[in-house]
């Protein structure tokens, strides 16, 4: 669990998709992925229910459930949780808003993308009268960071290029980097955001190596489509946020990507 969630209500339920796997489900739901590959090993799982169920909001979703709802006007699954919440008249705790309000916030930068609609506070409005404070939580998605998030913060930063007339940058980080900086997954939350964050730039990527290979994140402004970009690797995600999987060195990857991002910024 990454460390800025570990607050949520209920965490201590999470179980490693290897106990799951020992258990027999009536239902699944898959929440938040567009395709059965982002649900990685816990698919067989999911697969093995005798009823299954999916609730997204990416466009372009692959529908692989029987029973599905996707919605790509939403800015984060959690409206369309709230929205069913809503249908079924069913009473609303603190501490279900507040998981809610994590799933909405973080799919909005903080309400900070162009994403956000009144529908949103809509929403963040029913999550408010049940007394849900959201200062803590809050802090704790978006302002505290462990040492070994700044220190691979650090080190990303120290690889940032600019390129395409400084209208996008790029960073990196290797696995030795990681090692370094004592970093897992979850101290790398919002990290390819601060190539988007310079004055001029529009468009960004960072590469991420794991043991499969470079995890490609990608960031652009409103006006931008990353997601065009990512198709042709075969990716996927929103036209401002989207990724995708490359093999090779760093150097062949972040040319491919470099030449992609250029020829969109052109086009």
């Amino acid at each position: 669990m990454p460390p800025q969630l570990t607050w949520l209500p209920d965490v201590d339920r999470l179980m490693p998709v290897e106990e799951a796997a020992k258990l027999h489900f009536d239902a699944a739901l898959c929440v938040d992925a567009c395709e059965t590959k982002r649900m990685g090993p816990a698919y067989d799982i999911y697969c093995q229910a005798a009823q299954r169920f999916v609730i997204d909001h990416h466009p372009g979703m692959v529908d692989f459930a029987p029973y599905s709802l996707v919605d790509p006007t939403a800015a984060a699954v959690g409206e369309l949780i709230v929205d069913l919440w809503n249908e079924m008249d069913m009473p609303l705790d603190r501490e279900a808003a507040a998981q809610l309000y994590a799933a909405i916030s973080t799919d909005t930068g903080n309400f900070r993308f162009n994403n956000v609609t009144a529908r949103t506070f809509a929403c963040m409005e029913k999550l408010m009268e049940t007394g849900l404070d959201v200062s803590e939580p809050a802090r704790r998605l978006f302002l505290n960071q462990s040492r070994a998030a700044v220190a691979a913060q650090t080190k990303a930063l120290s690889s940032l290029k600019y390129f395409a007339d400084g209208r996008a940058t790029c960073m990196h980080l290797s696995l030795a980097d990681k090692q370094a900086a004592q970093a897992q997954d979850g101290d790398l939350h919002g990290l390819v955001n601060q190539g988007l964050y310079i004055e001029g730039v529009e468009m960004t990527f960072m590469a991420d190596e794991t043991a499969d290979g470079w995890k490609i994140s990608l960031r652009a402004l409103p006006g931008r489509d990353v997601s065009a970009i990512v198709q042709r690797f075969g990716g996927g995600g929103h036209k401002l946020a989207a990724g995708c999987g490359l093999n090779g060195p760093y150097e062949q990857v972040e040319a491919q990507l470099m030449a992609a991002v250029e020829e969109a910024l052109n086009a």
